[in-house]
């Protein structure tokens, strides 16, 4: 009977030796974690030429400045790295496809898919320098379209 118990002991003293011997393995981790802002992605590189303000001719009139690194839309004063950046969270997802440029181009193509895939559309930009302060885009055969730059 003493052995008995002997024998029903020692796994309840291991049990017991065990759950009080553990010790949390997050001592050292910080209590609550920081939230990290959102890292900025830049998507775009305009060629110098084109950094500046730039606004259509005819009305309504559509204003655009590009940056060594954006485009932004002073209508309403959106950024397109922005919008693409802020897409990453939403079920529609901008990207740039396509993007390059020369002394007297510069386009992009960007696209919108779905996160779960599908059918996609796409918008291209493409302007070609005429001078210093004149541009023009086609964005299809059958109108076009004049960019004036301002003066900074």
């Amino acid at each position: 009977m003493k052995i008995t118990k002997n024998v029903l002991s020692i796994p309840l003293f291991a049990f017991l030796f065990l759950v009080l011997s553990c010790s949390g393995d997050n001592d050292n981790l910080p209590e609550k974690e920081e939230p990290t802002a959102p890292v900025q992605t830049k998507h775009f590189n305009p060629p110098l030429w084109i950094q500046g303000t730039w606004h259509t001719t005819g009305t309504p009139t559509t204003r655009l400045k590009f940056t060594k690194d954006d485009i932004i839309s002073l209508n309403d004063n959106s950024s397109l790295n922005d919008q693409i950046n802020k897409s990453k969270t939403t079920n529609l997802i901008w990207a740039v496809e396509d993007e390059g440029a020369s002394n007297t181009l510069y386009y992009y193509r960007l696209t919108f898919r779905s996160v779960g895939g599908g059918p996609y559309a796409e918008n291209k930009f493409r302007v070609q320098k005429i001078n210093d302060t004149l541009m023009l885009r086609a964005p299809d055969f059958s109108y076009l379209i004049y960019y004036v730059k301002e003066k900074d």
